[in-house]
């Protein structure tokens, strides 16, 4: 079990040095994949004793029981968010070789948060 990634994680994905302007790059793309990786684990609802419900997100910001999977996914969606700013427009071009689209889903990053995250269905 492991908790949302720091910045040092991400970097050390991305091989890069500590460098104060890329950081706060870094730091944004990381702070957007976490909010995704909570609203993407869901909710619980919990039952008080005075019979209310209280439903809050099944894995928040300070957690500290992240399964491994989810954790990994985040790591490598922000870092595919960071990398993201290098194709402003969706397309990566190598000059004469053409261009390509980049996907909207990193088919990792959805796998790993499939395999313990809820389920659902458009």
């Amino acid at each position: 079990m492991a908790a949302w990634p720091k910045l040092s994680e991400v970097r050390t994905l991305l091989r890069l040095q500590p460098d104060p302007t890329e950081d706060g790059v870094i730091q944004t793309a990381l702070a957007a994949a976490v909010d995704y990786g909570i609203r993407r684990m869901g909710n619980t609802t919990v039952t008080n004793p005075d019979g209310s419900t209280t439903t809050g997100p099944t894995y928040p910001a300070d957690t500290t029981d992240l399964p491994d999977g989810p954790h990994e996914a985040c790591v490598l969606h922000a870092a595919r968010l960071y990398r993201r700013r290098d194709s402003v427009d969706g397309t990566i071009s190598w000059g004469d070789a053409g261009g390509v689209r980049v996907g909207n889903v990193d088919p990792d990053v959805r796998m790993l948060y499939d395999s313990v995250g809820p389920w659902g269905f458009a």
